[in-house]
């Protein structure tokens, strides 16, 4: 089975700046998906990074090692250390 988790961080439009362009903000909240079916939902980005973490090292970082990188640069984006 193919596991490729990604997380996808929600936003939300904000008020327009002065000039005119639209803005956006981060909700707080972002959802984990993978092609083996896994889909969170719009959860608090913390739990959304852990059950990423977690996804990640019980299904496809075992099986190939080279992505733990990817993972380093997620647990930076969201201020966590590697498991």
């Amino acid at each position: 089975m193919l596991h490729q988790a990604l997380i996808v961080v929600e936003i939300q439009q904000a008020d327009p700046d002065p000039n005119g362009w639209i803005q956006v903000q981060a909700t707080g909240r972002a959802c984990i998906v993978c092609p083996c079916g896994l889909n969170t939902g719009f959860i608090d980005k913390t739990e959304a990074a852990q059950q990423h973490r977690d996804h990640l090292e019980n299904r496809f970082i075992r099986h190939y090692p080279e992505n733990a990188a990817a993972q380093d640069v997620v647990n930076d984006m969201l201020g966590g250390t590697s498991p």
